[in-house]
């Protein structure tokens, strides 16, 4: 079902002069802040490289959408055109109801309507359609031609059919969380990261450029201090910068080197977030998922340092030292379960 806001807008504006993003803003009649939008998109041919301001003249308050309505829109873009041709009446409103009484015949015609639509993380589905607007349009700061607007609109099409496959993951996780007031086990916590990572996802994928690419700067080991820090990180520490003084340059080749360099990171960032220099209270359950992905990310290292062995013997020291890692992470987790869950 979807969220028709036409009736309830009092001005708003539509922004698309930067090539893959369209931005807006509107002003809802009752709502006290202003709602603004920000989707992975253009729009169709008429309004893409353009900035388009649009008036209702009759705004009508929606009492739904002051409480459902979120303020920030931030999705994938739907069919958003000035063009579409849709059929209506030709007489008032009065008129209608008039004839139908009288069971006389109403003559309809076609117009040009305003026919924004998009899709949101927080609302799904979120429309409008009009021909009451009073609409200014832009000239174009680029402009899309006929076979650039077919791929544009299979484009649409694509991101938005991900888009709603990660929604969809997303609410099918969350319907395994339970509302459990106090700690919960390893097996709780897991459902609830899964959440949060197709959320990240999602919110990836609606950033304003492409994924980033490894970059050499973002893998510098910084000066961290060992005294007193949790074994398993100080280990983490030493397996990172050796990976990086093996990898060098390297680690921006695709393959096994960037998934080296990766997962090292991955490891060091999880564990050094779980146990800081100022230690942080955090359920066992939790620490144990998060454990758990880190061990995914070992598995990952050693399988790059077994390609990468084949082409210099230095990544298989490399390899014992991620292997003690991993028993080191496996030990944590026992730990923490417990003696009943061993």
């Amino acid at each position: 079902m979807a969220f028709r806001i036409d009736k309830a807008i009092v001005k708003g504006w539509i922004d698309n002069t930067t090539p893959g993003i369209t931005r807006g803003g509107l002003e809802i009649k009752g709502m006290e802040r202003p709602v603004k939008i920000l989707l992975r998109g253009n729009c169709w041919r008429d309004l893409a490289g353009t900035r388009i301001d649009f008036t209702n003249p009759h705004p009508e308050l929606q009492e739904e959408l002051i409480d459902q309505l979120h303020n920030l829109q931030r999705g994938v873009i739907g069919d958003m055109t000035a063009s579409k041709k849709i059929k209506i009446p030709l007489i008032t409103p009065e008129e209608i109801e008039e004839f139908g009484l009288e069971e006389k015949d109403i003559s309809f015609g076609w117009k040009n309507a305003l026919s924004l639509e998009w899709f949101s993380l927080v609302n799904g589905r979120v429309m409008l359609e009009t021909t009451g607007y009073d609409v200014r349009i832009s000239t174009h700061q680029w402009e899309l031609d006929q076979a650039g607007e077919k791929k544009q609109r299979r484009d649409n099409a694509m991101a938005m059919e991900h888009f709603m496959e990660l929604m969809l993951t997303a609410s099918e996780a969350q319907s395994e969380v339970k509302e459990i007031e106090g700690e919960v086990d390893e097996f709780e916590w897991e459902k609830r990261l899964r959440v949060r990572d197709t959320l990240e996802e999602a919110a990836w994928f609606l950033g304003e450029g492409p994924r980033p690419e490894i970059d050499a700067d973002d893998y510098e080991i910084e000066e961290v201090s060992l005294n007193g820090r949790e074994p398993v990180v100080q280990h983490a520490i030493l397996v990172q910068s050796q990976a990086l003084d093996l990898l060098g340059d390297a680690m921006l080749d695709q393959g096994p080197r960037s998934e080296l360099a990766l997962s090292t990171a991955y490891i060091f960032d999880t564990l050094d977030e779980t146990w800081p220099e100022k230690p942080l209270e955090l359920e066992d359950g939790y620490i144990v998922a998060v454990l758990k992905r880190a061990l995914e990310a070992c598995n990952s290292a050693v399988a790059a340092c077994n390609t990468l062995t084949m082409e210099d013997d230095k990544f298989e020291d490399l390899r014992v030292h991620v292997f003690h890692l991993r028993n080191l992470i496996i030990d944590k987790s026992h730990e923490l379960r417990g003696p009943e869950d061993e």
